[in-house]
């Protein structure tokens, strides 16, 4: 016997619930199934990764950090590919990892009696409608978030409230002092796609940190959220009037997200606030709400790039897993078309190693988060490579004349001369090549093989 566990993940981790089933599973008692956890990414402890529960436990991670990676790598947990939008398809009735129990957290409207799934909506509903044990632990540090985050407590069949350890925080991002390279990046995507009325998706992380620094300072107006994540970034956007979602066509009025992660601030700011807005991630991510809030611009970033247009965000190589492809799939593919907006992959060109994350050919194996046919925008510290409508020769050219100065020649000395690549008419090295915008704005360069 077996029993598919689904796992409510992210600042609202149910750590509680976690441990205690380890400690049950270690003790043998009482007697429980081969457990399959499924989940997207957990914050702290997680003991049933340990070496020698395999046989009785098993992490079925779709999203990973830094525990479940290791586990993953060392052949004591699975990796579960699956984009954020098509989650219900793994735990829906009928499906390979149909849900027959929940653990997750929930809090309380004092007021009205109601309940909330908090910082984390994800695929819950989908998990919580079809499970036969649904179990929560009530936690009243947790903001209760508006949308379709409110439950029925008929919903819950065991609920914990006591020992219950708080919800995840983290230290907001410093947007006064971004780092040259990722502050070059955020300049070339505002100054070039970023006005009045676009609604965003990003992420949370240096780069996009670095985009909502820059459209702070921008005087921009009546700009829409939509997103999977919700962090302080974009908070910081609405509480400054910035965002408003004024101009939205779908959720007009408030923000949607799936979850919510960041500060005690940006909880308490999301705390009752009907602007912001909860939503299943198969409507945060779906195409046909993505293609709805025209012009959207959407934010990701990625582990590497290669001459052909491929990116990759899961793997660093097929021997070593690193996170998830999460939701960037399904906002590429839902902006394919210019009248929809524009899919952003910005990435420094080189990594903490310095290695350059623009190679010539991806590593064999892995997954990849868009191919060469979605057409996507690559964005470094050194310009903007827009990959709309190229072949695959001006596709190397434009991908390659972004790279770090200390590999850019030797790229672009691949790409002239590989006959395979049928180089853009009247193609020169001295000239901007076509789709390509070089950074020429004041922040000094980053020094070549320093890490800015």
């Amino acid at each position: 016997m077996l029993e598919h566990c689904y796992v409510g993940s992210n600042a609202a981790t149910p750590t509680t619930l976690i441990e205690s089933l380890t400690d049950s599973i270690r003790a043998g008692q009482p007697r429980l199934p081969f457990m399959k956890m499924v989940h997207l990414l957990l914050q702290g402890p997680i003991p049933y990764l340990e070496e020698g529960l395999q046989d009785r436990v098993m992490a079925y991670s779709i999203f990973s950090g830094g525990e479940v990676r290791k586990a993953a790598n060392q052949g004591r947990a699975y990796y579960l590919p699956c984009t954020l939008a098509n989650l219900d398809s793994l735990i829906g009735p009928g499906e390979k990892y149909q849900t027959h129990m929940v653990f997750m957290k929930v809090t309380p409207n004092t007021q009205t009696g109601e309940l909330s799934l908090g910082l984390s909506v994800e695929a819950l509903h989908t998990a919580i409608d079809h499970a036969r044990i649904v179990v929560a632990e009530l936690d009243p540090t947790m903001p209760f978030t508006q949308g379709q985050s409110v439950i029925d407590a008929s919903s819950i069949d065991y609920l914990v409230e006591d020992d219950v350890k708080p919800v995840y925080t983290f230290d907001p991002p410093d947007f006064d002092n971004l780092p040259n390279a990722e502050r070059r990046i955020g300049e070339l995507i505002v100054e070039h796609f970023i006005h009045d009325g676009v609604t965003l998706q990003a992420g949370i992380g240096k780069i996009p940190d670095s985009v909502i620094g820059i459209i702070r300072d921008g005087g921009f107006r009546d700009l829409g959220v939509q997103t999977e994540l919700y962090g302080d970034g974009l908070m910081l956007l609405q509480k400054l009037g910035i965002a408003t979602n004024r101009k939205k066509k779908a959720n007009r009025g408030y923000s949607t997200t799936s979850l919510i992660m960041g500060s005690r601030e940006l909880y308490d700011f999301c705390h009752m606030r009907t602007g912001v807005q909860m939503r299943p991630c198969s409507y945060t991510n779906g195409a046909e709400i993505i293609r709805k809030n025209t012009p959207f611009i959407s934010i990701n970033t990625a582990i590497g790039t290669d001459l052909f247009g491929n990116v990759w965000a899961d793997f660093i190589d097929p021997r070593k897993y690193y996170s998830g492809v999460g939701g960037q799939p399904d906002f590429i593919r839902a902006i394919n078309r210019r009248r929809y907006g524009t899919p952003i992959i910005a990435v420094k060109s080189i990594t903490d190693k310095g290695d350059s994350k623009i190679v010539a050919r991806h590593p064999p194996g892995i997954t990849l988060t868009a191919s060469s046919y979605d057409g996507v925008v690559i964005v470094t510290e050194y310009g903007i490579a827009d990959l709309r409508g190229l072949t695959t020769g001006n596709k190397a050219v434009a991908i390659a004349s972004i790279a770090h100065p200390r590999y850019r020649d030797a790229l672009m000395k691949q790409v002239v001369e590989d006959p395979f690549f049928t180089k853009p008419h009247g193609f020169r090295l001295d000239q901007t090549p076509y789709g390509v915008t070089p950074y020429t704005g004041g922040v000094p360069e980053p020094g070549i093989g320093v890490e800015s």
